[in-house]
């Protein structure tokens, strides 16, 4: 068996477990802070803070993760990412108050980054004419453990409470932190042919039409899940109404389920009519359907159209993950996925600091709608980008 062919096999179930460790407890956070004694009036706030302090730090660091991984490769940042991530959820197992989690949530955003590092030591030792399938692989990989995370994260609170589950976690990506140790290669490493600064790798990538466009629909990408789930679980709940504890968990995990259907489909589409298409059919859809999600009044109704939403979701990471290995330089490639995680996490920022404003002001369904009008309106702006292209890199 070919080693890339291993590596994506080895990574998918490493991605995975890491995934499932960490949507067993991101959703349960909310409740986990109601747990610390945070007042109701203030939680909305201290949700923005503490998902937004990730997405901060991850906005600064990651460029600079994404730069040492061009210079010694991206195997060696992956297992740093691991071992980081481990020791943060080990931590936030202990912590007592709403600061203390806000502080490891820093730390997390700018110590971490397994999975994006992953997808991109595949990207860069799979032969190009590949490597957009074996990513979505990956990805799809991820995904189906964001699909288990949650039922697997109620199960371990109802068991061993919030802080056993956190445990958990640890324990379990720490585990994909040795698989990768152990049996991943990287035998390509591309270094840079010049050393550069951080401002200059900056400065390249937002000089070429290409990655702005990329890094805006990654950007994008990160805006839906950033702003609408730190509060999904709380307005299930208000949904649920006679249902079972388990219909909220496996409406939570729809747009991870529709992303493992249908991420090689995307991939394929882009493949055939150019990845910037599939980009603007998934913000309109997905824009649409988190309006629609503004005005649904049942659980089963808003499963269904946060299911079609999810499908369009799904167009965004393997077309972005698309464009990146067939439009941006080898050698920059490290770089680039640092750079998109920083503009990701811009969106990561901004998002839930918004959606803080706009549900303690007009309630959780008002961030539907905002979420939707970003979506449409970035759809038009992304576009007047592509225009820009003309043969650029």
């Amino acid at each position: 068996m070919p080693y890339y062919r291993r590596n994506v096999y080895i990574l998918s179930a490493a991605v995975c477990l890491a995934a499932l460790s960490w949507n067993q407890v991101i959703p349960f956070l909310p409740l986990f802070m109601k747990q610390m004694g945070v007042r109701e009036s203030m939680l909305p706030y201290w949700i923005g803070i503490v998902f937004a302090a990730q997405s901060f730090a991850s906005m600064v660091f990651q460029p600079f993760w994404g730069r040492l991984a061009d210079c010694y490769g991206r195997k060696p940042m992956i297992l740093r990412a691991g071992l980081c991530l481990a020791a943060v959820y080990f931590g936030m197992s202990v912590c007592r108050t709403p600061w203390q989690l806000a502080l490891l949530r820093f730390l997390n955003g700018a110590l971490t980054g397994f999975i994006p590092g992953s997808y991109a030591l595949i990207a860069t030792n799979t032969p190009e004419e590949i490597a957009p399938q074996y990513v979505a692989t990956a990805q799809a990989a991820s995904n189906a453990g964001l699909v288990a995370g949650p039922a697997l994260g109620g199960f371990l609170a109802a068991i061993v409470g919030y802080r056993g589950s956190m445990q958990v976690a640890g324990a379990a990506v720490l585990l994909s932190t040795l698989v990768v140790f152990w049996f991943v290669e990287e035998r390509t490493k591309v270094r840079p042919e010049a050393r550069t600064s951080l401002v200059g790798d900056f400065k390249t990538a937002l000089g070429s039409p290409v990655q702005i466009s990329i890094l805006f629909a990654v950007m994008l990408t990160w805006v839906f899940g950033s702003a609408v789930s730190p509060y999904l679980t709380l307005h299930l709940n208000r949904l649920n109404g006679g249902s079972p504890e388990w219909v909220a968990g496996l409406v939570f995990a729809l747009p991870a389920v529709a992303f493992i259907l249908t991420a090689r489909w995307w991939t394929g589409l882009g493949e055939r009519w150019g990845y910037e298409r599939s980009i603007m059919v998934g913000l309109v859809g997905a824009g649409i359907g988190a309006l629609a999600l503004g005005f649904v009044k049942g659980i089963w109704a808003f499963g269904v159209i946060y299911l079609i939403t999810g499908v369009f979701l799904s167009a965004l990471s393997p077309s972005t993950s698309g464009l990146t290995i067939t439009r941006v330089d080898e050698g920059f490639r490290g770089r680039a996925y640092g750079i998109q995680q920083s503009a990701g996490t811009f969106g990561g920022l901004v998002a839930p600091l918004a959606a803080a404003k706009i549900g303690a002001a007009f309630g959780i369904p008002a961030i539907f709608v905002f979420v939707g009008c970003v979506l449409v309106v970035g759809c038009a702006v992304f576009r007047a980008l592509v225009k820009c292209w003309a043969g650029a890199k």
